[in-house]
């Protein structure tokens, strides 16, 4: 009889699956026996390393967040770039992590968003939290392109930063519809008409 599937042992690794079954099927879609199926680790490994399956998925949102999320983030905030070229920068990072075929569809974040009412409050504390830190810096962002010039005194940057990080938002859910590139990108050319000029 030939052996079974190898176990992972690499706890990266096996946070890595645990991600990406979690970002496809969601929470509640998710059962123990689907990770174990895709990690090869038994329950009591799965257990031992990562707690219960509550503490797993906040495990692998958080690591998608820091692995996905932060770099963009890292960029729109601190780039020296003009602020057009920062924030189309940012949503065409999204929309090509929307084309990635060997990831699951769509944004994990706003998956979790969607799906937060059916789930454990922590878990919709998370997904609000990691929802918020990107709203705060596209604010952050609007506000000191503000303060250089770069756009208007007269407008509301805070209201241009909430809509720009919606757009990010909106990307994921299209993406979760699975629309192609030219959709993503034209998409992408009519957010940034809102854009205003100095």
């Amino acid at each position: 009889m030939g052996r079974g599937r190898p176990r992972k042992t690499d706890p990266e690794e096996v946070l890595d699956t645990a991600m990406k079954v979690f970002w496809n099927k969601g929470f509640e879609g998710t059962s123990m026996s689907d990770l174990v199926c895709a990690t090869g680790m038994a329950k009591p490994g799965l257990y031992a390393c990562f707690g219960d399956k509550e503490s797993l998925y906040k495990k692998s949102l958080t690591r998608y967040f820091n692995n996905l999320g932060t770099p963009l983030l890292d960029d729109l905030k601190n780039s020296t770039d003009a602020l057009p070229v920062v924030v189309r920068r940012f949503l065409e990072s999204v929309a090509y992590s929307m084309l990635d075929k060997n990831c699951p569809s769509g944004c994990f974040v706003v998956n979790s968003l969607v799906e937060g009412s059916s789930t454990h409050p922590e878990l919709e504390t998370i997904s609000k939290e990691y929802d918020q830190k990107r709203r705060d810096i596209f604010i952050e962002r609007f506000e000191k392109a503000q303060k250089n010039g770069e756009i208007p005194l007269n407008i509301d940057a805070k209201a241009y930063g909430e809509f720009f990080s919606a757009q990010s938002l909106a990307l994921g859910v299209l993406g979760r519809a699975d629309a192609c590139k030219n959709k993503l990108f034209s998409f992408i050319d009519v957010a940034m008409t809102v854009l205003p000029k100095p």
